[in-house]
């Protein structure tokens, strides 16, 4: 019995023994896993976190994250219509659609001089392109260049060629804009219809009806001086009576001193004899079936009216005019020399001007411009009206006379219907 409890006891000491040397094997292994109880007895923790290395200065940096720009929500102008969807950006693009003036407009992309916005047009998305120039935002305030800025440019303006290529190569004055194909076709429509293509008309108020503006060319009272080519328009003009004379000289039944932009539209207004209940500017081309007509009206608007309203009658003069086959250059109307409102409202009613004939591509004069770098911006001392020179010769182009406004107004004048000559009525 003795043996069995000492044999018993040896077995013991070897199955402890090799216990102990197990448990001591294994602990190097959990040291290297930095493995710890729990103060709460029992669990196991997880391995302890090593802080990373900084980043070496030869490491490239995270890339960063972009933010996409939220969607540029646009709608148009409040008194903006017939405005033109096209494919491409510029006159030159086909047009896909007129845009409905209650469209909602997104903005993705436009050309690098921000002119042309391409568009997604709700409902029923059309892609396309339309000028910025009839773009606002929401709450129609103008759409900060910054935020056209951040848009991608997806496209070059194209202008449409009035003619082929080769019969543009003469130069048109800087001032004169607008002169496409659209022009050329509104030309070949007023044929036709009967219109004259030799014929032009004269619309606006006093300025326009002063025996200051193109009479002397009509009744041979010019010296073109370096501007000789000119005599080829003269006589091209000059050949056929407009109604009481050529053009240059027949006097306007749609031009009268002090008219507003309303009273060419007001029926029965003025020459009863001859022109019934016609509307002054429709009896005007009735009487005289021009192909063009030379217009200016706005000086005595912008004294006290209302660019909303203006606005609403130039865009009904432009639309007769269209209607009736006639191709209506706009001119801006000249500065005033009163005070600094009045500045202001010349300026804001040219921009009403500028923005119209953009609207309906038709040709624009910009006077304006041309007038203001002459002495007294080439203004009498009336401050309203036109400068004439000392001698009364508006229609000679020396550079002395070339000074005053009125000769300024008949150069521009022939040089205007020159252009269309050339580029438009072949």
């Amino acid at each position: 019995m003795r043996h069995v409890s000492v044999f018993f006891s040896l077995a013991l000491l070897l199955v402890f023994g090799s216990l102990s040397l197990g448990w001591q094997a294994a602990t190097p292994k959990a040291q290297a896993l930095q493995i710890t109880a729990t103060p709460s007895g029992g669990r196991l923790g997880l391995p302890t976190n090593t802080p990373r290395p900084s980043r070496t200065p030869t490491e490239a940096p995270p890339p960063t994250i972009t933010p996409t720009p939220a969607p540029l929500i646009a709608r148009l102008c409040l008194d903006c219509n017939r405005v033109r969807l096209r494919n491409t950006p510029g006159t030159a693009g086909e047009i896909l659609t007129v845009l409905d003036p209650t469209a909602q407009l997104t903005v993705i992309g436009r050309t690098a001089d921000n002119q042309w916005l391409q568009v997604l047009v709700a409902p029923g998305v059309t892609r396309g392109w339309m000028s910025a120039l009839f773009a606002r935002l929401p709450d129609l305030s103008p759409i900060p260049a910054e935020r056209l800025n951040a848009l991608p440019v997806e496209g070059v303006a194209v202008e449409a060629s009035p003619t082929p290529t080769s019969a543009f190569t003469a130069s048109v004055p800087p001032w004169l804009t607008g002169i496409s194909s659209r022009t050329r076709a509104i030309y070949l429509r007023g044929q036709q219809l009967g219109n004259r293509r030799n014929v032009f008309s004269k619309i606006g108020d006093s300025i326009t009806a002063s025996p200051q503006f193109l009479y002397p060319i009509g009744f041979g009272q010019y010296d073109l001086g370096s501007y000789g080519s000119l005599s080829n328009v003269i006589g091209f003009f000059s050949q056929v009576n407009a109604r009481a004379g050529n053009s240059f000289a027949n006097q306007s039944l749609a031009a009268v001193s002090g008219w507003t932009a309303d009273k060419l539209l007001t029926p029965g207004f003025a020459y009863p004899e001859i022109c019934g209940a016609d509307t002054p500017l429709v009896c005007e081309y009735k009487q005289v079936k021009p192909a063009i007509a030379l217009i200016m009206i706005g000086t005595n608007d912008s004294g006290s009216g209302f660019t909303d309203v203006y606005a609403n009658q130039l865009r009904q003069i432009v639309e007769i005019s269209l209607e009736m086959g006639v191709i209506p250059v706009l001119s801006t109307i000249p500065p005033k020399n009163f005070d600094e409102n009045q500045e202001q409202r010349v300026q804001a009613w040219n921009s009403v001007i500028r923005a119209i004939a953009a609207q309906y591509e038709v040709p624009l004069w910009d006077y304006h411009a041309n007038m203001v770098g002459l002495p007294n911006r080439g203004m009498s001392s009336d401050g309203l009206h036109p400068s004439a020179p000392p001698d009364g010769a508006a229609g000679r182009f020396t550079p002395e006379n070339l000074q005053y406004g009125y000769t300024m107004r008949n150069l521009n004048a022939l040089q205007v219907l020159d252009a269309l000559l050339r580029t438009v009525m072949y």
